[in-house]
């Protein structure tokens, strides 16, 4: 949808690059549209952008005019012919979840019947959309951010079930596993989640109590598979016997609970939270590799730095220093320090070798 840049509303989604005079990027593709955002292509002097015709609230983006009639037209003849794009099923099941879990906070009970109606769609949707799961960090916000955190580590997993053979029917319930690993943070006190210093003793404690939260909301349906809730209970535990709440280590783990594991844990690095940044999927594999060596299933490390790898070469970062960078060569026995580019200065730079700088961005 072509608009003019006076047109621009917080949540707009930009749906191509914007590039400058001297042709730099300006903002790319994705970008969600904020006041400074909408300020800088003011001030660059940039008159029409292309957007997404919906907002990250999932509600469809409505301009008070069209710079071409015949393109409202358009619009309204795609709205009902045209299959829904996946960054727009995405906003809508972050839109939909959070309506539900905040009926969970009120006592009502999970309604398992509208929890598939709304990630079902987006796992079909995985095939051809592998880096943008990877990206979906850039959506997240602290104040929303239990809602984009389930649907992402929904998609991540099956995304990693995928890549580890299952067939369609166990992604869909590994998929359902990573959308309600934390539906039972909705009967934590909702100050817990959100402070800005770290917990108190008895908080953490009453935190950790999450997992069999979220198992009690699943027990009772029967419709709901057993791998599911077992998934849900156990996705805190880790192979070496470190996790919680049970302890529970190696085999006696559900491969389920595995694969949320890590997909909750990278997706919780990789986004911003109260008290950090959000960080980049490289520094995040870094840290897993290196810090968490241990405690999951290295089956499924090794097919998330694959995914990692697959998308890598060619796509624009910023490094720790501030530049710049396009990816340029990934060695797989050092994925998370690839060698890159300079956009602006065309200097080569190995991060192997400069152990000082990392990727601080995907961009």
């Amino acid at each position: 949808m072509r608009i003019h840049v006076e047109q621009l509303q917080d949540g707009c989604i930009l749906s191509q690059n914007i590039i400058s005079d001297t042709n730099r990027p300006l903002a790319y593709k994705t970008t969600v549209v904020d006041q400074h955002i909408k300020a800088a292509l003011q001030a660059f002097l940039i008159k029409e952008i292309e957007v997404e015709s919906f907002l990250d609230n999932g509600e469809k983006f409505q301009p008070d005019y069209f710079l071409d009639e015949n393109e409202k037209v358009l619009d309204q003849m795609i709205d009902s012919i045209v299959e829904k794009s996946f960054y727009q099923l995405y906003f809508e099941a972050v839109k939909a979840f959070k309506q539900l879990y905040l009926s969970w906070q009120s006592g009502a009970l999970l309604d398992i019947a509208k929890v598939r109606q709304l990630i079902i769609p987006l796992v079909e949707k995985i095939e051809g959309n592998e880096e943008e799961i990877i990206k979906l960090y850039h959506h997240s916000k602290q104040e929303d951010y239990i809602y984009h955190h389930s649907i992402s580590v929904a998609l991540l997993s099956a995304l990693l079930g995928k890549k580890l053979k299952y067939k369609q029917g166990d992604m869909n319930q590994i998929a359902l596993t990573g959308l309600l690993c934390d539906c039972g943070m909705s009967k934590i006190t909702p100050n817990i989640l959100t402070k800005h210093i770290t917990l108190t003793e008895n908080e953490y404690r009453d935190v950790k109590q999450h997992p069999v939260h979220s198992y009690n909301l699943l027990k009772k349906i029967m419709s709901i598979k057993e791998g599911v809730k077992m998934g849900v209970l156990q996705h805190h535990e880790r192979i070496d016997g470190s996790g919680y709440p049970l302890s529970v280590k190696g085999d006696k783990l559900h491969p389920y609970s595995k694969i949320v594991a890590l997909a909750d844990t990278y997706q919780a690095m990789v986004s911003v939270r109260p008290y950090r940044n959000k960080q980049s999927p490289f520094k995040v594999l870094e840290q897993i590799l290196q810090d968490e060596f241990g405690k999951f299933d290295m089956n499924v490390v090794n097919e998330l730095k694959k995914i990692i790898i697959k998308f890598s070469v060619g796509t624009k970062v910023k490094l720790s220093n501030g530049i710049e960078a396009e990816i340029v060569f990934v060695d797989e026995q050092n994925p998370t320090r690839p060698i890159v580019k300079s956009i602006h200065l065309n200097d080569i730079l190995s991060l192997k070798d400069k152990r000082e700088l990392f990727i601080e961005d995907v961009l």
